[in-house]
């Protein structure tokens, strides 16, 4: 496959101009990059791979901006059903006639009907500012409510194509990013981190964030119409005439430019446990600094049941309040209690360590929502506070119809109510720097059930850029990963999904360098993607080498194709395409003439699909075959130099293996030849219980009909062997065929500006291909369609490989040829008896 994986414009590589800024300034012009080098050794299907650590290293990056393609003619799908959600009745009426005269059928309002879009107004208004009386609730619930009216028909949609969400903002035009931009409306920070996390909701919406300045007010309904119905980046801005995204660039921490001591106060909002007491500790130990901690219940007087137990005694406690649970207490009531309780005995035991050991760390009851406790609060800090660190955050994880507006509200107003009211209390003292705890929900969208965490991190990671334009002290707002153990979340195994969790002590090593530093603007702290990236962050994101991860997670992004529907866990369907000039590997390969798709290419693309598709639970997974292997040759032949193909990938668990079955034929014709190939996966590490028995030792033999083509003089199938070396075979025991083959350099096989790393070993599979149609004196036969039973991989190809075949059972052996060791196995692909010329399969004369 190629760059095709993704809209040409876009996908792979970054944006087509090129360009890339200088930190925090604006887009400027940069070369192209050069083909990405191999990283080393990409875990091979088969192999354990590194990934899988729960805990990883973490990258430091700031987000700059880069140019997008311009806008090349877009126009709303015609007949699209739009439903317009907040903003002024004048703009809102404006952006209704400009779509109306693009074709769209629009109306206000959940009350006119169904919709396949949402245009959301709501942050193109003021909304009160970062200094204003927090008139974004009303608007943040109109859009919750507008996105609940649409929940059961937008969440069960399968089309990729078909639903869409656009809400604009006006951080400036150059997403906040831009020394120029205003961040007129930072709170629209708001409506970015939910329409990041929407597809989270609704697997198959397209979103996108329009962000403008005030030169472009006026042409905002054009604007919308130019982008609604766009696939690709989820964050847009309009500045200056040109498109604008945020692109991921790993920058170091810089050098220290301040200290802390004995003589500093640091208060922490919300830091009585979690990360917030970890810092508290690590602050008051390493620079004797008093540390402030804050929380909003009242400290525990030491006397309740549960003082001063350890967790065996809390969990004794526990089992009796469940035991003597009142008559009519529900469940969750007790559990709500029994949280409260141990928050409290956490922080108690914190407080109690720290004062024993001598730490200088002090509790303050104080509601960060509450503007009256936080001006009492900084009054009695004042003459000694140096520094602030906002930490406080609630998170509830559920679907959108189980939440409350008010529990929705809530997480948002500790995050930015909380934020504003310490800003407006401390920004005219001599801190030496303000830092918000963010998290990457905010920049990356969250997991299932955070649509509004995501929402309030993005939200403070602007108000923090606004706030560090207006302060005399650096404000800057860190957002981290999971952390290991600690913090928010209440199902760590879950988190891992997404991405993997940070040390406890880099984070913390990290988190006093930043603080030192005196950093300012948005720094993300990220680690490899897990398994949970789904289509949609795939092509919504610029996916770059500086991406902890990249080597292993771009190859399924790059073979994605364009997606034509989608089912978590079920069912991919998209339209891939194999083109020439970004493939040297496709003319390097014949059919009858015309240049082809190598069939290791073809599986390749099938086992990159079946990537996307895991069951619900996400369980570690280890390719252990694919099966039922059948290609039509006619099928992999180009047509002026392309071949584009549909593609149906469905999953489902068979016994105690999960399998996707892959499918291919034509695009856009469904009566023609079709190929096929299933993907077995066992659970890895599930031990006796969860992997099930073997597979069955013979390989199944799919029963197709074949024809066969025998042809002396120019092969019906031909390797020319530019990219693809030709094996040097020779007799080896029993007079079975060995060939000895160097691998492919995956940069060899694509021309594209990053290059994805291929898990099988494609130039052993195609000479055990070429070796099967050719017997010799200058005889060639094949079958067609191929068919193969059975490829087991087992590692990562290192360096050149042996294979050794026994044509008479179909069973071809490759190794590595310095260590011995198994790369893959074939089996059930019989080929032509006898070695005849000790050269059969190679390489023949150049033929013209």
């Amino acid at each position: 496959m190629t760059a095709r994986a993704h809209p040409p414009a876009t996908r792979p590589g970054p944006p087509a101009a090129g360009t890339s800024p200088a930190a925090g300034g604006p887009p400027t012009a940069a070369p192209a990059p050069a083909p990405f080098p191999p990283a080393g050794p990409v875990p091979g299907p088969a192999g354990e791979a590194a990934e899988d650590a729960p805990v990883q290293p973490v990258t430091r990056m700031v987000w700059e901006l880069t140019e997008l393609p311009a806008d090349t003619g877009h126009t709303v799908p015609a007949g699209l059903r739009v439903e317009v959600v907040g903003g002024p009745e004048e703009l809102a009426g404006a952006v209704a006639a400009e779509l109306t005269r693009h074709g769209a059928r629009v109306h206000r309002g959940p009350a006119g009907g169904p919709a396949d879009a949402v245009v959301d107004l709501s942050a193109a208004a003021p909304l009160g500012g970062a200094d204003g009386p927090g008139g974004w609730r009303d608007a943040l619930t109109g859009t919750v409510t507008a996105l609940r009216a649409r929940y059961d028909e937008w969440a069960a949609e399968t089309a990729a194509d078909r639903l869409f969400y656009l809400a604009v903002t006006r951080l400036g035009g150059g997403l906040g990013q831009h020394p120029g931009d205003a961040l007129e409306e930072p709170l629209g920070g708001l409506w970015a981190g939910l329409a990041k996390t929407l597809h989270r909701e609704f697997p198959n919406c397209n979103a996108r964030v329009l962000d403008i300045g005030p030169d472009d007010v006026d042409r905002l309904p054009a604007l919308i119409a130019a982008e609604l119905g766009r696939v690709g980046e989820i964050e847009v801005g309009h500045r200056d005439g040109r498109r604008l995204t945020l692109t991921p660039t790993a920058r170091p921490c810089p050098a220290p430019t301040l200290d802390l001591g004995p003589r500093d106060t640091v208060l922490i909002s919300g830091g009585g446990r979690g990360i917030g007491w970890q810092l508290a500790r690590t602050l008051a130990e390493r620079h004797g600094t008093r540390v402030v901690i804050t929380g909003r219940e009242p400290l525990p007087a030491g006397d309740e049941p549960w003082a001063g137990t350890d967790e065996a005694g809390l969990k004794e406690y526990e089992r009796g309040q469940w035991a003597a649970r009142a008559p009519g207490e529900s469940p969750a009531a007790v559990r709500r209690r029994l949280d409260r309780v141990r928050r409290l005995w956490e922080l108690a035991g914190n407080l109690d360590r720290a004062r024993r050991a001598g730490l200088r760390v002090e509790y303050a009851r104080c509601d960060v929502t509450d503007p009256g406790q936080v001006r009492e609060l900084i009054r009695r800090e004042a003459d000694r506070l140096t520094g602030v660190v906002h930490n406080a955050g609630v998170d509830t994880a559920a679907r959108l119809p189980k939440k409350t507006d008010a529990e929705i509200l809530r997480t948002v107003e500790v995050k930015i109510d909380g934020f504003r009211h310490l800003f407006d209390q401390v920004r005219e003292l001599p801190l030496k720097f303000f830092c918000n705890v963010g998290s990457l929900t905010g920049r990356l969208g969250g997991m299932v059930g955070q649509l509004e965490y995501a929402a309030a991190n993005d939200g403070l990671a602007r108000l923090g850029r606004w706030a560090g334009r207006r302060a005399a002290f650096p404000v800057m707002t860190l957002a981290w990963p999971t952390w290991d153990r600690i913090g928010l979340i209440a199902n760590f195994t879950a988190t891992l999904r997404y991405m993997a969790a940070i040390d406890v002590t880099d984070g913390l090593d990290r988190w006093r360098a930043e603080l030192l530093a005196g950093s300012e603007g948005e720094i993300t702290f990220v680690g490899p993607l897990g398994r949970a990236i789904d289509p949609g962050q795939a092509v919504g994101y610029p996916v770059v080498p500086a991406l902890p991860g990249f080597t292993a997670s771009y190859p399924r992004i790059f073979h994605l194709g364009t997606v034509r529907r989608y089912r978590p866990h079920a069912l991919l369907d998209a339209t891939v395409t194999f083109d020439r000039a970004q493939a040297p590997v496709l003319g390097d390969f014949q059919v009858d003439g015309a240049d082809a798709v190598p069939v290791s290419l073809l599986l390749e693309n099938a086992l990159r699909a079946a990537e996307w598709l895991v069951p619900e639970d996400f369980p570690a997974l280890r390719v252990e075959a694919l099966e039922d292997i059948v290609v039509p040759l006619a099928l992999l032949r180009l047509t002026d130099g392309t071949a584009r193909l549909d593609r149906t990938a469905r999953a489902f668990h068979d016994g105690h293996h999960w399998v996707v079955e892959v499918g291919y034929h034509r695009a856009g014709d469904t009566a023609g030849p079709r190929a096929r190939v299933r993907v077995v996966h066992a659970v890895r590490g599930g031990g006796p219980d969860t992997a099930g028995p073997a597979r069955p030792p013979a390989p199944p033999r799919p029963q197709v009909a074949q024809t066969t083509t025998l042809r002396s003089g120019p092969p019906f199938l031909r390797w020319r062997g530019a990219v693809v070396p030709a094996a040097e075979w020779e007799p080896g025991p029993a007079d079975r065929p060995v060939g000895r083959v160097r691998p492919c350099a995956a940069n060899d096989l694509w021309a594209t500006p990053y290059v994805p790393h291929p898990a099988l070993p494609v130039a052993p599979l195609e000479n055990v291909v070429r070796r099967c149609t050719r017997r010799g004196d200058g005889l060639s036969v094949t079958p067609d369609p191929l068919v193969v039973g059975r490829i087991t991989p087992h590692a990562s190809e290192r360096g050149p490989s042996r294979v050794e075949g026994d044509p008479a059972l179909g069973v071809w052996r490759i190794t590595c040829e310095a260590s011995g060791e198994p790369v893959a196995t074939v089996a059930g692909f019989p080929g032509p008896l006898g070695l005849g010329d000790a050269r059969a399969g190679a390489a023949p004369p150049p033929h013209h």
